[in-house]
Formats: structure tokens, C-alpha cells, sequence
């Protein structure tokens, strides 16, 4: 009995460890800047994240849109600035603060 019950809570603490360790980072904040036909520049709030690359996707949690970064400001400028392109842009309002997280690319959907 007692070396099924140190199983099963070896198991529990595995799994628990697991979901700890692959939990999705915090969202990314920032602030619009100005909104274009089609593209949104965001002036990021702190560090810009690992994943923040040209090309990638970013998910909006206060707009409910996605859209793909299409230019990053160069290493060193400060403030980070973005521009994503995304069919919801007349969605954003210069000023808006938002927060994305990264976003997965809907071809072939």
C-alpha cells in the first residue's frame, strides 16, 4: 500500500513539475503609436521578448486579432518599436495600451 501511494504522489509531483515549467510566458505590453492602413506600431513596455522576431505572429488579448511583425526598430533604441501588419487595424486607437502574446500562423487553416 505504502509503495503505491509513493508512486502515485511521484507521479503527481512529475506532472505537477511538467505543467509548472511549460507554462506559456506573460504577455508582451505595450503602447499603439500610430495605425495605418494595415499596420499598427507599438511602442513595447520593458525588455522586448525572445520570441519578437521579424516574420513572427502575435495574438492581440484586448483586440481580438492577430497580426504578423513585419519591422522591429534596431538593438538599442529604446523604446522597442513594432509594426504589425493585421487585417484589424482600424480596430487599434493611437494611445491604446495592449498586450500579445505569440501567435501561431493561420495558412493552410
Amino acid at each position: 500500500m505504502t509503495k503505491r501511494l509513493s508512486i502515485a504522489l511521484l507521479l503527481l509531483l512529475t506532472f505537477a513539475a511538467t505543467v509548472a515549467l511549460a507554462a506559456p510566458p506573460p504577455p508582451t505590453t505595450g503602447k499603439v503609436v500610430a495605425v495605418d492602413d494595415g499596420s499598427v506600431r507599438i511602442a513595447l513596455d520593458g525588455q522586448k521578448a525572445d520570441w519578437i522576431k521579424k516574420n513572427a505572429f502575435a495574438k492581440f488579448k484586448d483586440v481580438a486579432a492577430v497580426g504578423k511583425i513585419i519591422e522591429i526598430t534596431d538593438e538599442g533604441v529604446l523604446p522597442v518599436v513594432i509594426t504589425v501588419k493585421t487585417k484589424k487595424a482600424s480596430s487599434f486607437t493611437v494611445d491604446q495600451a495592449v498586450s500579445f502574446v505569440k501567435g501561431q500562423s493561420m495558412a493552410g487553416c
